[in-house]
């Protein structure tokens, strides 16, 4: 085995970071219409749970959540309306929020978005829940802010997003951030980043200047703010999975970080745990800085995950590897997102938050059972890619070809002097029982007869892809004009699945001494097709089960 590098012990205090987006709370947990003590109720939630900073979203789209501005329109959006009548009364649910933070020693982030692909949602026609009466109207008063030059596919074209180009878009953006330093108590804020576009298509690295010149501004509203009341405000960054990628969308997330402009980095996937994120090349970054790196921590592990599960968040033990993963690299604590939309669980909020205490201690997470899982993270959404962004590589074996062979690069960072045992687990979609298989980790020969098999398993088909509503889709550019279609359905678990594929699981106990701390590598080669088989065999489904001493 190769020896794992010292990480240093976690850098200040403040280990969970929980964020919230701008509707999932309103929608799943508040009543409507909503009270101060209901806020007050949803805070202690959080502090009990064991959360030191607390960032409610409160601007997306060019409206703001949470609070009422003669700047900027409130949100139209149905989820939203149940905060106008604490409105109507004078009181801001925002201030309600922050003074029960404080009052439970809890950090307040205010997180906006700088962009937001949830924009189409609230086009004309749209017919989910998040639906609203328009885009707004600062939006429809300057066209000449869109971002229009795209990638191809649906959720592109039917998307809206502001062209950070444009001076105006900046000037506005940071004015409304400047309204909420000046207004609220905040301790901080959080640039959201985590949507296609802020640039025109391939623009990016040769405008990443620009974004960097806005977060210098951003990083000034908050060091005036923090001067005249005492104490630096905090300014975070959540971002891509890689530097990058980053830099490919005109986010120089390194130059941010090397200048002091940042008091926290939270990389992750926009919606899904990667327990392949290189979580190396941040925490290398932050190390030589004052800057703190709290990876992205997800309630799902890919799409097809989420479905075949319906939409149960990742269990103790799964939440427990990924955070043992950060610590292991560098990593100061743990961003918590979208855990927000998963508060109607088993075993429901607030038990479901409990976890919380035990990812803040990396003791503690490394005393327990473990659980990685390698998914292909957006595999069955059609339209980004099936597996631009997948957590895993795939394994295709041809079944005309003699001796075909794959491999897959998993990250594992496991001592093995603190480990009791360690079990492997790999799935392969048109993989029969009766396909001979020669399996390799890391080089080392796993004997066929130490290795388990089932005959089916519950495992999801690989692309299960949303009713596309064509009629609708052709009224709502009628409408339009030919600029948008009303909303494209997503991915939903409610949605039909495709009939399944042949499939097969393999598992098998690894011998710790060929396991390596880090990358490691497994390798498959299809040894004897089963002769009543046809077609491809793809493995892209990977489980490790880590049993500490």
């Amino acid at each position: 085995m190769t020896r794992r590098p010292n990480p240093g012990a976690p850098r200040g205090t403040g280990r969970i970071l929980y964020v919230s987006d701008p509707s999932s709370i309103a929608v799943a947990l508040l009543p409507d219409p909503v009270r101060s003590d209901d806020l007050r109720r949803w805070v202690d939630m959080l502090a009990d749970s064991g959360v030191d900073m607390f960032d409610q979203e409160v601007y997306s789209m060019c409206w703001s959540e949470y609070w009422r501005s003669e700047r900027i329109e409130y949100d139209q959006r149905q989820q939203h309306k149940r905060f106008i009548p604490m409105l109507d009364d004078g009181i801001q649910p925002l201030d309600v929020l922050i003074d029960q933070s404080h009052k439970r020693s809890m950090a307040f982030i205010a997180g906006f978005r700088v962009n937001d692909t949830h924009g189409y949602k609230s086009l004309r026609g749209g017919r989910f829940p998040f639906v609203g009466t328009g885009i707004a109207d600062v939006i429809e008063k300057h066209p000449e802010w869109e971002l229009t030059d795209l990638p191809e596919g649906e959720p592109y074209c039917s998307s809206y997003a502001l062209d950070f180009s444009s001076r105006g878009v900046r000037d506005f953006t940071s004015g409304v951030m400047k309204e909420v330093v000046d207004r609220f108590d905040v301790d901080g804020l959080e640039l959201c980043y985590r949507d296609f576009g802020y640039f025109p298509l391939g623009k990016g690295p040769e405008r990443a200047h620009v974004m960097t010149d806005f977060v210098r501004e951003v990083r000034g509203i908050l060091d005036e703010r923090g001067t005249s009341g005492g104490g630096r405000l905090l300014l975070g960054a959540r971002v891509f999975s890689t530097l990058e990628e980053n830099l490919a969308m005109g986010l120089d997330v390194a130059a941010w970080v090397r200048e002091g402009l940042l008091d926290y980095l939270s990389p992750q996937d926009g919606m899904f745990a990667d327990f392949n994120l290189p979580f190396g090349e941040f925490s290398a970054l932050t190390a030589a800085s004052e800057c703190m790196l709290y990876p992205g921590l997800l309630p799902f592990t890919s799409q097809r995950a989420r479905i075949r599960l319906k939409a149960a968040p990742l269990s103790s033990s799964t939440c427990r590897a990924y955070a043992h993963s950060c610590y292991q690299n560098g990593a100061d604590g743990i961003s918590l997102f979208n855990h927000c939309i998963v508060t109607h669980n088993y075993p429901y909020y607030p038990q479901l938050m409990q976890i919380f205490h035990e990812l803040r201690d990396p003791q503690e997470v490394a005393a327990g059972e473990r659980h990685y899982i390698y998914d292909p993270l957006w595999s069955g959404v059609a339209g980004y890619g099936l597996d631009e962004n997948a957590a895993a590589d795939s394994i295709v074996l041809d079944r005309g070809t003699s001796g075909a062979s794959g491999k897959v690069h998993l990250d594992l960072y496991e001592d093995v002097d603190l480990v009791h045992c360690i079990q492997f687990l790999f799935r392969g979609f048109g993989l029969s029982h009766n396909d001979e298989l020669e399996v390799r980790f890391n080089g080392h020969l796993i004997e066929d007869s130490v290795i388990g098999r089932s005959r089916r398993s519950d495992t999801p088909p690989e692309n299960i892809a949303g009713v596309q509503a064509t009629a609708r889709r052709e009224e709502s550019l009628r409408e339009t004009g030919g600029r948008y279609w009303a909303c494209v359905p997503e991915v939903r678990v409610d949605f039909v699945p495709a009939p399944r594929p042949e499939l097969s699981s393999r598992w098998f106990m690894l011998d710790l001494s060929t396991v390596v701390y880090g990358r490691n590598t497994l390798e498959i080669t299809l040894r004897k097709s089963d002769p009543d088989a046809s077609g491809e065999i793809v493995i892209d489904e990977f489980e490790v089960w880590v049993r500490p001493r």
